[in-house]
């Protein structure tokens, strides 16, 4: 009569196991969490970022370069706000992107210097527009290149 009972008492007890089992991971589906462990595989490697240069080497670079860009305001034919820089050999160049048309009304901020292909007065500007930009006293290249100094 024994081993009937041990038998009995053995069912209750997996029984037992099982719904609480059950009932374990049903609490846990309820909340959003699985009773399966989750394993992920590793991050990728991060790849090594370039040094970033301090607030202020930033500003001085920034500064540095607005002084060597200057923004005028020239009067017609073709005038408007220009943003341009006085090359070392003395040709003007202005803001341009594509090398040809200059970025007429731009400020200083809203330029991509990044992209810039300047459009250089003298032999370059002749290339491009059959004249030097020197010829007529009141073109941007003429105006500009009397600017030596001008700084804005």
């Amino acid at each position: 009569m024994l081993r009937p009972l041990r038998s009995y008492n053995l069912i209750v007890a997996l029984a037992v196991l099982t719904v609480t089992n059950a009932f374990a991971v049903a609490q846990a589906e309820d909340v959003g969490t699985s009773a399966v462990p989750f394993y992920s595989a590793p991050p990728p490697p991060s790849k090594p970022r370039p040094p970033v240069q301090n607030k202020q080497s930033q500003e001085q670079a920034a500064a540095s370069h607005r002084g060597r860009w200057p923004s005028y305001n020239f009067p017609a034919p073709n005038g408007g706000l220009l943003v341009f820089t006085i090359r070392p050999d003395g040709n003007p160049a202005c803001a341009s992107y594509d090398g040809g048309g200059c970025l007429w009304g731009q400020t200083y901020d809203q330029i991509d210097f990044n992209r810039l292909r300047p459009l250089v007065c003298g032999a370059d500007h002749r290339a491009k527009w059959g004249v030097t930009g020197y010829e007529d006293p009141k073109h941007w290249c003429s105006l500009a290149r009397t600017m030596r100094g001008y700084r804005r």
